[in-house]
C-alpha cells in the first residue's frame, strides 16, 4: 500500500511538470510551422521583404509569450502577477530607452506607410544607397562605394527621403561648355547623335534633347538631358559624359577655358 501511495505521489506531482514541458515543446513547434506558413503568405502576397520580417518577428514573440505563460499557469503558477510585474518593468523600460522605443515606432510607420521598400535607391539623412532591410531600430542601406549605413528610424522618420527607384525612370542631366565662335547647332545636333547611338537612353516619358541652357561669361552651356531605366542611371551617366565630349573633340569642339579680356586705355 505505501508503494502504491508513492507512486500516486509521485505520478502526481510529475503530470503537472509533463504537461508544462509538452505545452512548451508542441507549442514551439507550433510556432515554427505557424511562421513557416506566414512566410509563404507574405511572399504569395508580394508584401516587402522588410515587412515580411517584421510581422514575423512580432508573431515569434507574441506567441512564445502567450506559450510562456500557459505552461506556467498549467503547474499551478498565477500569471496575473507575472504580467503586472511584466507591464510594471515595461513602463521603467520605456523610460529609460524612449529614443529607441521612437526608433521601433518609426520603423512601425516606415512599415506600414511605404515610403520606399527594400532595394529601393533613396537618399535621406545626408546618405544615398540601396535599402537592405528595415528593422525595427535602423534602416540599413548599401551606398554605391559599398558601405553600410544604419540611419536610425526615429531621425528617418521625422527627414524628407528622396526615392529614385519608385517610379522606375530617371534623368539624366549634364552641362558641357562649348566656346562662343563655335555653331552650337552643330553641337546640338552632335550631341544628338550620342542620345540617339545610346540604346539605355529612353523615348518615354519625354524624349532626349541638348537644348543651350545657358550663355555664361566664357562659354555657351549646352543642357543634355535623357531619360533611363533607375537601375541604368549610373551607367547612362558615365556613357553620355564620355560619349558627348568625345563626340564634340573629334569635330573641333574643345572644352572652353576662362577668359579674360583686358583693355588698357593711356591716359
Amino acid at each position: 500500500m505505501k508503494n502504491i501511495s508513492l507512486s500516486s505521489i509521485n505520478l502526481n506531482t510529475a503530470m503537472p511538470i509533463i504537461k508544462m514541458l509538452l505545452i512548451l515543446v508542441v507549442g514551439h513547434f507550433a510556432v515554427v510551422y505557424i511562421l513557416k506558413w506566414t512566410r509563404k503568405a507574405l511572399q504569395k502576397s508580394n508584401v516587402d521583404e522588410s515587412l515580411a520580417r517584421f510581422c514575423a518577428k512580432v508573431i515569434n514573440i507574441v506567441l512564445h509569450i502567450f506559450i510562456v505563460l500557459s505552461a506556467l499557469n498549467s503547474i499551478g503558477v498565477s500569471t496575473n502577477g507575472i504580467i503586472a510585474a511584466f507591464s510594471a518593468a515595461a513602463i521603467a523600460v520605456s523610460l529609460g530607452l524612449k529614443d529607441s522605443l521612437s526608433n521601433v515606432a518609426g520603423g512601425i510607420l516606415l512599415i506600414i506607410s511605404p515610403c520606399f521598400s527594400t532595394g529601393d535607391y533613396i537618399s535621406a539623412n545626408g546618405e544615398a544607397g540601396n535599402v537592405l532591410s528595415i528593422d525595427l531600430l535602423h534602416t540599413r542601406i548599401q551606398t554605391v562605394d559599398g558601405k553600410i549605413v544604419n540611419i536610425p528610424n526615429g531621425v528617418l522618420i521625422n527627414q524628407s527621403i528622396v526615392n529614385y527607384s519608385r517610379n522606375g525612370v530617371r534623368r539624366v542631366d549634364l552641362l558641357f561648355s562649348v566656346p562662343y565662335d563655335i555653331d552650337v547647332e552643330i553641337a546640338k545636333r552632335l550631341a544628338q547623335e550620342v542620345l540617339k547611338n545610346n540604346k539605355m537612353v529612353l523615348s518615354k516619358p519625354d524624349e532626349p534633347f541638348a537644348r543651350v541652357m545657358n550663355y555664361g561669361d566664357s562659354a555657351v552651356e549646352l543642357a543634355v538631358r535623357a531619360w533611363c531605366s533607375a537601375e541604368n542611371y549610373w551607367a547612362v551617366y558615365f556613357d553620355l559624359t564620355e560619349q558627348v565630349r568625345a563626340k564634340l573633340a573629334e569635330n573641333g569642339i574643345e572644352i572652353p577655358f576662362n577668359q579674360l579680356d583686358v583693355h588698357i586705355k593711356n591716359s
